[in-house]
């Protein structure tokens, strides 16, 4: 499997903001990286009226849509649940990382995205996968917690310090 790593925090924390950075940094950097975005909404990406969405509409139970540069996968809502891991068996061999920006309670290394106006509990409390912290201002709980704490801002740190997690 490939390398996986979580981006964490609650609604609002800046997590798509940080991932997206990362993705950046790694882009520049001439890593293969790809993503998942966990969403706990339902969501539709075909619009109506287009051929894809009546493929699925007649029963299709995943259609994808290709040309010779680029394709997508997209599925009917499904009668049971699909595990993370076969959502991660579909990425190409050649990715060096996968990102995942949410699913909180996955087995995942992962860092939390701490913003202080949010007035939720820490997530690493309770969660060893949490292997570092990314918090907007310097806030006394965390700096007991013994995890390497980032700023926001500190992009290429954060990155780095990823890349470094799967060399140990």
């Amino acid at each position: 499997m490939n390398k996986v790593f979580g981006i964490v925090g609650w609604s609002g924390s800046g997590k798509t903001d940080l991932t997206t950075r990362i993705i950046s940094y790694y882009s520049q950097k001439k890593i293969i990286v790809s993503s998942i975005k966990h969403t706990h909404h339902d969501f539709e990406i075909d619009k109506e009226g287009k051929d894809s969405q009546k493929h699925v509409q007649s029963g299709a139970n995943e259609v994808i849509l290709y040309n010779e540069k680029k394709w997508a996968l997209i599925s009917k809502l499904q009668q049971k649940s699909t595990s993370i891991y076969k959502i991660l068996e579909k990425f190409e061999k050649k990715d060096q990382l996968i990102l995942i920006e949410g699913l909180k309670h996955s087995k995942f290394p992962k860092l939390e995205v701490i913003r202080s106006s949010i007035k939720k509990p820490y997530i690493y409390k309770n969660d060893t996968n949490i292997k570092a912290i990314v918090t907007d201002q310097e806030i006394s709980d965390i700096k007991l917690s013994k995890l390497p704490i980032f700023k926001f801002s500190e992009t290429e740190n954060i990155g780095n310090f990823i890349l470094e997690y799967f060399k140990r």
